[in-house]
């Protein structure tokens, strides 16, 4: 189905099983879409009601080439504006990597929207601005290269260290997902909403009124720091160390990232 706001056409798939079980929206990363997580959903029936989206920029989602509609406060509102239409009763997020940054500032700046975060290799944001700046400059080209060879960026980008623990299966289903992209909306969301534009909101994350599951994948040593670092700031949180898996972890490890999913919806949404 699609829903508008703000004149983009969000891309979603409700896979609705049992009203009593809680809706689990599934937010993916950069160059990604609501099909990587389509196993998941599959595999989860039983324990949610899976929601995937496709974010502003990525998939079947129909986005005008603007900068400013990818800005942080548009796309919250945006998406925000979608999910008050469903009135779920219980609403659990999932993000991964921008979906879980992106996830992280629509549950702060509304709080009594989501039940519980799961949030896979992201964090809440960089604290300095020289930070910030120096990673502008750094996502200023990546656009350019998209705009400029977007195979070759792709290829590149699959062969980061980042993703060394990928299966190669999964590594094609993403270099799939990655070609079908739009290389202007790439280029736009990177302006708009990389990780040098999002504001910081890590001393804002006590103000959330649900828990917090962390996952990092052991190799990814970057984010099992930071992601250590923002369980501290939450009143109610926990981090799962994923082994043998790297920055993708759902993907180098599904089965781990479904047990934790099945076995957190168990045991604390006793469904």
């Amino acid at each position: 189905m699609i829903a508008y706001s703000e004149g983009i056409g969000y891309n979603l798939d409700y896979r609705h099983h049992d009203s009593r079980l809680p809706v689990l929206l599934m937010m993916h990363g950069f160059m990604g879409s609501g099909a990587a997580f389509r196993q998941f959903a599959e595999r989860l029936s039983n324990h949610c009601n899976p929601l995937l989206i496709d974010l502003a920029g990525h998939g079947h989602t129909k986005t005008p080439a603007k900068t400013e509609l990818f800005k942080t406060s548009r796309q919250v509102s945006q998406l925000r504006s979608v999910l008050s239409r469903f009135r779920f009763e219980k609403l659990i997020g999932y993000g991964y990597s921008m979906g879980g940054r992106l996830l992280i500032q629509l549950a702060v700046k509304h709080p009594g929207l989501f039940s519980g975060l799961f949030i896979e290799s992201s964090h809440c944001g960089l604290e300095s601005e020289k930070q910030r700046a120096l990673r502008r400059q750094k996502d200023e080209e990546r656009a350019r290269s998209i705009e400029t060879d977007f195979q070759s960026f792709v290829d590149r980008w699959l062969d980061l260290p980042l993703f060394s623990q990928t299966p190669d299966h999964q590594k094609e289903v993403y270099r799939t997902i990655m070609l079908a992209q739009d290389p202007a909306l790439l280029a736009c969301s990177l302006r708009g909403f990389g990780t040098g534009s999002m504001p910081s909101v890590c001393d804002q994350l006590q103000r959330l009124r649900s828990p917090l599951y962390l996952m990092a994948g052991e190799q990814d040593r970057k984010y099992v720091h930071r992601m250590s670092a923002m369980s501290k700031n939450c009143n109610d949180c926990s981090l799962h160390i994923v082994q043998k898996a790297g920055h993708r972890a759902h993907a180098d490890c599904p089965e781990e990232i479904i047990n934790i999913i099945k076995h957190t919806l168990e045991t604390r949404y006793h469904v």
